[in-house]
């Protein structure tokens, strides 16, 4: 031990918590407290301390100690702080040991030293624009937790890696993680299974990680998860909570070390922050950053915020279950892609029911929870579609999964950035639970065991999906307008009636066409007919260049409501409609008709 040493000299105040240079480590910590302030370090594995080491008062800025240690190896120690004998907490620790075990965050902790160096090869990141994103939320343990999941490393970040193949075969671009920090997930009271509460927001969960040799550490695993993720084209993108006593600076190192040290694509920030503080950082100004709403800081030159909010949820739920009056928000939420921010939409996230749920249930089935059926919202906008939970009658099971693929229509031709919860895209069921944050068991996991009606589900989302992709009219660079600023004879954008061009807004109104003009960018012709009546309607179609090809009607059970060779409509007057149902048509120019179709030149 008289190796190490201990100085005070080149040591660095910022950035917060340790880093290791040239066989050399800074510390850095924050606290209140006065009196003297200590470093004690550890052998890994043992409880009696190696040596202790006192932060130099010349190495004291305002509130911050810091000093340098050298002689040692980082890799084999770990360390925990101290001022005036008392236990202080390095709230910027970047690894945290003692907690590998889930369940175990209220045992007493030490923290490790990040690794020198990692190799991230020849890294390219995939940098997708806002309109190329598609969103995929899961939880980090709850993802492949289930016995269903086939995967080797259950509940961990190498558990997803095994779902890699997977996720790109759906056809996602981004994966957000739910808080993969080191969150404390209860201290004998009830299980905080999501994650909202007291954190080391710098270091990855312990307990998400593969149990392995000492090279595999929660920051090398977590690196290893987005390199491999980049490598195969995809982004990732985390949800950060921050509690009512974290400040501003250090909300902001800490979305910095993210993006610096793990190459993070997106930051999905929760809790309490400075939203116009993160939007103004120019250090965050290359990662997609996510929230509610970011006040003054919204209108950026970098176009890198999004609001993340359940409105397209609101409204699109109570459209499908056939609410009156509104034929206004649908065309809102169809049109908005966010301006000068960017706008994420979802039918279901991790607060609320699932999308399974959302046609199964009409209120929420809390009990387990133990709290009387008190929490959760009790506003789900949902429609158990005739019968409370699950069923086995034909009509209302075939009613259920045609209302399913109404939704997915809905959250792929829409503007916005479409985001999916995990197991949506085959019908998971949290059993009507709205509000799953202590449900660690099959009630808050991924069933991976979803039948025909699953795979039928999973088919269709995944053919949606590929339908937003292949059509740039339904992710437009810069938005739809509603306008015709080519001057070809139609707006980009426009809303119609029953009859063409003639839009009817009356409350009792469930019928609406939505027309996407391909000339504005290179594109077919989109008619999307839209009628959450209980009754059928008759739609007559618009007069186009070309002719009228069925691509996609969700009440043709037979087919799955897909049609991999859009099928010409006979009549290319008008549209028969079911009560309840879906269209989307495709016009091809009568001068491209002889060659391959729009679609299979895509598809190709």
């Amino acid at each position: 031990m008289g190796k190490i040493k201990a100085e005070a000299s080149g040591a660095r105040p910022f950035p917060l918590g340790t880093q290791v240079e040239g066989g050399r480590v800074y510390i850095s910590f924050a606290s209140e407290q006065e009196g003297t302030a200590k470093l004690h370090l550890y052998k890994k594995g043992r409880e009696k301390e190696a040596g202790v080491f006192t932060f130099p008062k010349e190495g004291r800025l305002g509130n911050i100690r810091c000093m340098v240690l050298s002689g040692f190896d980082p890799d084999t120690y770990e360390y925990s702080l101290s001022i005036e004998g008392c236990p202080v907490e390095d709230t910027c620790a970047a690894v945290v040991t003692g907690r590998e075990k889930w369940g175990e965050a209220g045992k007493v902790v030490r923290y490790g030293f990040l690794k020198e160096a990692f190799d991230w090869g020849e890294e390219i990141r995939p940098c997708y624009s806002f309109e190329e994103t598609i969103i995929y939320r899961l939880h980090v343990r709850g993802f492949t937790k289930h016995p269903s999941s086939g995967v080797k490393n259950k509940g961990t970040f190498g558990g997803i890696l095994e779902k890699l193949s997977y996720l790109k075969t759906l056809g996602i671009t981004m994966a957000e993680l739910m808080i993969p920090d080191e969150f404390c997930e209860g201290d004998g009271g009830k299980l905080n299974y999501w994650g909202y509460g007291p954190a080391y927001c710098f270091a990855p969960k312990a307990s998400y990680c593969v149990k392995g040799g000492r090279e595999k550490t929660p920051d090398i695993q977590f690196k290893e998860l987005v390199k491999t993720f980049h490598e195969n084209g995809l982004e990732v993108s985390i949800e950060l909570y921050f509690g009512p006593d974290m400040g501003v600076p250090l909300q902001l190192a800490c979305l910095r070390h993210w993006v610096k040290e793990y190459h993070v694509d997106g930051i999905h920030i929760s809790g309490n922050f400075d939203g116009q503080a993160a939007a103004a950082d120019p250090a965050l100004a290359g990662v997609k950053l996510f929230a509610e709403g970011f006040a003054g800081g919204e209108i950026q030159k970098n176009r890198h915020l999004a609001r993340y909010r359940d409105d397209f949820q609101t409204d699109m739920r109570r459209f499908l279950k056939g609410d009156e009056d509104m034929l206004h928000p649908v065309a809102y939420q169809m049109k908005e892609n966010g301006g000068a921010v960017g706008k994420v939409n979802f039918l279901a996230n991790t607060n609320g029911f699932t999308m399974a749920d959302m046609v199964s249930y009409d209120r929420k089935h809390n009990e387990a929870n133990g709290e009387n059926g008190k929490d959760g919202s009790d506003y789900n906008y949902s429609w158990n579609c005739g019968m409370e939970g699950p069923v086995r009658k034909k009509k209302i099971l075939e009613l259920r999964k045609k209302q399913l693929r109404n939704a997915w229509v809905l959250l792929m031709m829409a503007q916005g950035m479409p985001l999916i919860l995990a197991g949506d895209e085959f019908g998971n069921s949290q059993d009507g639970n709205n509000n799953a944050y202590c449900q660690d068991n099959p009630v808050g996991w991924v069933n991976w065991k979803h039948g025909k009606m699953g795979e039928d589900l999973f088919c269709f989302a995944r053919h949606m999906i590929q339908f937003r992709k292949s059509h740039p009219m339904l992710h437009k660079e810069g938005g739809l307008k509603g306008m015709d600023y080519l001057g070809v004879g139609c707006p980009d954008f426009s809303l119609h009636g029953e009859s063409p061009w003639y839009p009817q807004y009356e409350a009792y109104r469930r019928q609406l066409g939505l027309y996407y003009s391909g000339k504005f960018g290179g594109d077919s012709d989109i008619y999307l007919m839209l009628n959450m009546h209980w009754e059928p309607h008759s739609f007559s179609v618009p007069h186009t260049d070309g002719k009228w090809y069925l691509a996609v009607y969700t009440a043709r059970e037979e087919n799955n409501g897909i049609f991999e060779e859009p099928e010409l409509l006979e009549n290319q007057e008008s549209f028969e409609m079911e009560a309840r149902s879906i269209a989307v048509l495709l016009s091809v120019e009568e001068k491209r008709e002889e060659k391959k179709t729009a679609w299979s030149k895509k598809k190709a």
